[in-house]
């Protein structure tokens, strides 16, 4: 039955900023908006990243008090996995923070002003239509929302989780400021110079990116656009 809910700590994801000795065991996410490999536990949030609990038990009095937020929303479930660009709101100290990643491509949190604390940038991975012609588009997160023809796989965009709407929309087009999440360059920002194909069957899109001080390449899948000239977020 443990199994269920907790996994080793050896054995947890790489991207986790976690001890791996002491304690054998920690808390597993259930499934959710986040793949589990790149999301944490909020309960591992709370007791191991923010120390505002010394135990579950006190994460649960937490959350059953309704004074944790994930983006925007009354968090109730321990276990409820938090991942990259997803806000941890603490309302009573005033404290708001996002999930980014650090040089090494780990998660970590970035304190993040009010103002900011109900924007969550988000990534379409998939498009279709539906009955009556209309467009459904998914983000990275699970969300969908219905939306016109102007979006593709790939965009980008800022999001207002009170207002349930988009703010912003950004193309993978050149100029535009993108954060890279995984590889030697993680947790920079750079500008994409361009998009290129590498493959013969099964083609791959590269970034071609520049950070001021060099040109370097990834996977389009590893980077957001977060802005045409500057992210719009806070990213410190």
């Amino acid at each position: 039955m443990g199994k269920l809910y907790h996994l080793s700590r050896l054995a947890a994801p790489k991207m986790w900023p976690i001890k791996r000795k002491g304690l054998k065991w920690i808390a597993r996410p259930i499934p959710g908006s986040h793949n589990a490999k790149q999301a944490m536990p909020l309960v591992v949030w709370l007791k191991e990243t923010l120390a505002l609990a010394a135990t579950t038990k006190n994460v649960k009095m937490l959350l059953n008090a309704g004074e944790i937020k994930i983006n925007s929303k009354v968090a109730k479930e321990p276990n409820f996995p938090v991942g990259i660009f997803d806000i941890i709101s603490v309302e009573k100290l005033g404290k708001y923070y996002r999930v980014l990643v650090d040089q090494n491509g780990k998660l970590r949190l970035a304190e993040i002003p009010k103002s900011e604390s109900k924007t969550i940038p988000l990534k379409v991975t998939n498009k279709t239509t539906i009955r009556g012609g209309r467009q459904q588009i998914s983000f990275n997160n699970g969300w969908t929302m219905f939306a016109d023809k102007n979006f593709s796989v790939g965009d980008c965009v800022m999001f207002d989780v009170e207002l349930k709407r988009v703010k912003s929309h950004f193309k993978p087009a050149a100029g535009h400021v993108a954060y890279v999440l995984s590889g030697g360059h993680a947790n920079q920002t750079a500008e994409l110079k361009s998009i290129k194909l590498e493959g013969v069957l099964r083609k791959k899109k590269l970034a071609v990116l520049s950070n001021g001080t060099e040109t370097f390449e990834t996977s389009l899948d590893k980077i957001f656009i977060l802005g045409k000239e500057e992210p719009e977020i806070k990213l410190k």
